[in-house]
């Protein structure tokens, strides 16, 4: 009797590792701690630059006296869901997104450069800025997350930002 029920714990035992097993690859998979959520229609996000979405900071590398430089790695962008009450700057992805563009602008006195593509989203992740794009070494910037494909209802989520030259 004493042996068919440790075989039985032990068996029950086994069958809840097997069935842990992927709720933990999941948390593994997400910082969050769970899997990240699919992009979609009529869904409230918030765009972060560097874990903040607004008054961000893009920390950039630039020689001596160049006017432009490039990003330092370990910064990054998010697009995330909207869990607590909705800010001005968070965006809506409309009736039709199934994704959100994140493009970096910032004014100059010259023509304006064209946005810088920094990543795309289908799902609400985090991800890292690019250290190939050419930024200003100082100054401010917008981040722009923009839902796609667009509808009449969609509103882009803005970060607003500063750059910040960490060079010599």
């Amino acid at each position: 009797m004493r042996g068919k029920l440790a075989r039985t714990l032990i068996t029950i035992a086994a069958g809840c590792a097997v069935a842990a097993a992927p709720v933990a690859i999941a948390a593994a998979a997400s910082p969050a701690g769970r899997a990240a959520i699919k992009v979609g229609p009529k869904r409230e996000f918030r765009g972060l630059v560097n874990a903040k979405n607004s008054k961000a900071i893009i920390r950039v590398l630039c020689a001596g006296p160049a006017a432009t430089g490039h990003p330092l790695s370990r910064q990054t962008v998010r697009a995330a869901p909207v869990i607590d009450p909705a800010d001005p700057q968070d965006g809506f992805t409309g009736t039709a997104a199934t994704n959100i563009g994140a493009w970096l602008t910032w004014p100059t006195t010259a023509a304006p450069p064209p946005p810088a593509y920094i990543a795309t989203f289908t799902r609400f992740q985090t991800k890292p800025i690019p250290t190939r794009i050419t930024v200003p070494c100082a100054g401010s910037g917008q981040m722009l997350f923009l839902p796609a494909p667009g509808s009449p209802t969609v509103k882009a989520a803005t970060v607003s930002l500063t750059f910040l030259n960490v060079g010599s």
